[in-house]
């Protein structure tokens, strides 16, 4: 019975999905404050940077990946991306200078324990200092990297991943795709509600069919 147990057990351990919700520190960020990454960047993809504030020239590193993220956003057109920080609680003096240059999220990992390394895998104390992990919408891991500086080569291998997995947002009530909600998406859902059939950016309630009440829903959207 108990070699029955450690074979289904076993599985769920090696495949779970990672996921954390803590307060972002970062002054400057715009989501200060908020818990990150979820609720704040779900539906995102997340890349993770470990750290230690305190640690000499990574400061600069969390500046370049801000950098880095605005080409991703704005000059790639990856909108549903964030890159954290992941900083150690026993370093938190240094905050303000690591976050000098950058507008990325920092949430603290509690020392000794360190649960969110503990979670995404490490074994021994700073194995993870200086990774970069990808982390995909539903907590799968996509990948990883060493960061010392950020370089062509990595900027390549992280981009290479998130043009990979990356999905554009839907536009929830925009059924027609014509970047406007109107009285055709009214007249498009409608007709999907009568033949009972589906589409996901109908379903404003996310229920899984699509019905009156999402009509309802795109009727008072366009209303107010």
């Amino acid at each position: 019975m108990k070699k029955l147990i450690l074979i289904f057990i076993l599985p769920i351990f090696l495949f779970s999905d990672y996921e954390y919700s803590l307060e972002d520190y970062n002054t400057t960020s715009p989501s200060y404050e908020m818990n990150v990454w979820n609720p704040e960047y779900t539906g995102y993809i997340t890349m993770h940077f470990f750290s230690s504030q305190g640690w000499a020239g990574w400061t600069s590193t969390f500046g370049q990946l801000s950098n880095f993220q605005d080409e991703l956003r704005y000059e790639d057109g990856f909108e549903n991306i964030v890159i954290i920080g992941v900083g150690q609680s026993n370093t938190n003096g240094f905050n303000s200078s690591f976050c000098g240059n950058s507008n990325l999220p920092l949430v603290i990992d509690e020392y000794p324990s360190l649960p969110i390394r503990a979670q995404f895998g490490e074994t021994s104390f700073n194995e993870f200092h200086k990774k970069l992990f990808i982390i995909g919408y539903n907590g799968e891991y996509l990948g990883e990297i060493l960061l010392n500086g950020l370089t062509n080569t990595s900027k390549n291998y992280i981009r290479n991943i998130i043009a990979e997995y990356y999905q554009d947002p839907i536009l929830l009530g925009d059924i027609n795709n014509d970047t406007l909600i109107n009285v055709q998406d009214i007249v498009l859902v409608v007709n999907l509600a009568l033949n009972s059939s589906y589409d996901s950016s109908a379903d404003m309630n996310s229920d899984g069919v699509t019905n009156v009440l999402d009509v309802v829903q795109i009727v008072n959207l366009i209303l107010n």
